[in-house]
């Protein structure tokens, strides 16, 4: 299946497993997620965002997709154990965060949180987070 948003727009193919719409993602993205040795085949890819759906990645191009299990980061949204980054460039997860607010109680703001865990002040989401930057 083929999803058109409108007239204007270019189409954006379904996840072949739940045949939900994806999110586009740059091909330099799944080339630094997937585990050595998986083979990037395709040219513009898109991450599955159903979170029960075990696709990662799917190309228009290739009929055969990349799963959660072959990428050597966790996607935060999909349902995988923890710990999960909440920001990959710094690797901080959402149990960090957590912790900062409630049991050391140091941070009450996002300004807080960044000062003490170093979240969101990277600058490597392109290759570091599975949606790319």
């Amino acid at each position: 299946m083929i999803i058109d948003l409108s007239s204007n727009s270019k189409t954006i193919p379904a996840c072949p497993i739940c045949q939900r719409m994806g999110q586009k993602v740059r091909k330099e993205t799944v080339e630094h997620q997937v585990n050595q040795g998986i083979k990037v085949l395709g040219e513009q890819f898109f991450l599955c965002r159903t979170p029960e759906c075990k696709v990662a990645y799917y190309s228009q191009d290739e009929k055969k997709p990349i799963f959660q299990d072959q990428l050597h980061n966790k996607i935060w949204f999909k349902k995988v154990p923890p710990p999960v980054p909440i920001c990959y460039c710094a690797n901080v997860t959402e149990e960090e965060i957590l912790y900062h607010v409630a049991v050391a109680k140091c941070c009450s703001t996002l300004e807080d949180i960044k000062k003490h865990t170093g979240a969101n002040t990277g600058c490597e989401c392109l290759t570091k987070n599975p949606a790319g930057g």
